[in-house]
């Protein structure tokens, strides 16, 4: 597609109905899995953002919209068979600035203000049908075991014995000896596949889970078990590549540490390609952005990236929210950068960077 990135300009100025499409035989996608991520957990985003996102994405023809939507933050999705996920885990402390901070979060209602949210199941349902209209697949995750401080606060039988004296950083991996989590993990599931459409995959996280939470044996067992829950199902499973290195077999991996690339191809996996060298972008664009940590991504950076040969199913962007509390913020750091994802994800033929840039330059 040669202006995919003049696309995104004319979505910020007319309905989706009127962008032109690809004419027939002319432009082909090389890759399946054209995406974007988005976390609402560290900061939650009404459903109305998440259809302009869509939108946005759609105006680019990206097809895949990875839904993060659970971690230690915050749990933004309602599971009837356990509600208090949402009644205590979908809210936080107001700290009154515009970023959280892990050592001052405080989960619940019980604050005299507050902040947070979460979608019902309609909601979702909702949201899913308004993207499938645009040629979006909503792909949500529920990140296990790791990550799950919201969780566990809502049901501390989960957690393990020592979760009140561990504090924030490792108080949030679930028991992967208790059998509870176990169950409690596909009774989420199985309320997710209510929700999705069967062709939709479930990411089930597996992330940054120290051994001295949960052994590496114990992880990869634990992991093991959703990959094939959901396989069983007739669905496809995603996790980070933390959970592939360890072990787990049968997912698609999405590869987002680039020391762990080389072993990921290496394997034959199916891979979705968002290392964070490249396709993080909570991190600055400038220098004078406002960001995780110094290290900048510019557009340039992102345009500049060349996928590897291997069994790739796609490439996506990241949008991590710690530092992005508004709309406005979301899609400064969204966009364009997702414009370049979409250049390299849809396989264009090569040209400069000044050309490039040229086509997503505001008139």
């Amino acid at each position: 597609m040669r202006r995919l990135a003049a696309l995104f300009l004319l979505c910020c100025h007319v309905a989706f109905a009127a962008i032109p499409a690809p004419r027939a035989g002319e432009n082909t996608p090389k890759y399946e899995w054209r995406g974007m991520h988005l976390d609402v957990s560290r900061h939650f985003f009404e459903p109305a953002v998440v259809r302009e996102f869509i939108d946005r994405m759609a105006a680019l023809k990206l097809n895949r919209l990875h839904l993060h939507l659970t971690d230690g933050p915050g749990w933004r999705v309602e599971i009837k068979s356990y509600p208090r996920l949402t009644e205590v885990g979908a809210w936080r402390k107001d700290l009154e600035k515009e970023n959280w901070d892990w050592p001052e979060i405080r989960l619940g209602k019980d604050f005299p203000k507050v902040e947070g949210g979460f979608y019902t199941q309609q909601e979702l349902r909702a949201l899913v049908a308004y993207a499938r209209e645009r040629g979006v697949m909503i792909v949500p995750e529920v990140d296990l075991p790791g990550h799950s401080y919201a969780a566990l606060v809502a049901y501390p039988e989960l957690a393990r014995a020592d979760f009140a004296e561990m504090g924030l950083r490792g108080g949030d991996v679930m028991d992967t000896e208790n059998p509870q989590t176990l169950a409690f993990a596909k009774t989420v599931l199985r309320e997710l596949m209510d929700i999705f459409p069967p062709d939709t995959p479930l990411h089930l996280g597996g992330d940054e889970v120290m051994a001295e939470y949960a052994s590496p044996e114990q992880q990869r067992m634990w992991m093991q078990e959703l990959v094939d829950f959901v396989r069983a199902h007739g669905r496809e499973a995603i996790t980070w590549d933390d959970a592939a290195m360890n072990g787990v077999t049968g997912q698609v991996v999405m590869v987002w540490q680039p020391a762990h690339m080389d072993a990921m191809l290496r394997s034959g996996a199916p891979l979705i390609l968002c290392p964070c060298s490249h396709f993080y972008f909570d991190y600055r664009q400038r220098p004078e952005d406002k960001g995780m940590g110094d290290a900048v991504i510019s557009l340039e950076k992102v345009f500049s990236y060349r996928i590897p040969e291997g069994n790739i199913r796609g490439i996506q962007g990241n949008v991590w929210t710690e530092h992005i509390s508004t709309p406005e913020q979301l899609f400064y750091m969204a966009f364009p950068r997702a414009a370049a994802v979409a250049e390299r994800a849809w396989g264009s033929e090569e040209r400069p960077f000044a050309e490039f840039e040229e086509d997503v330059k505001e008139d």
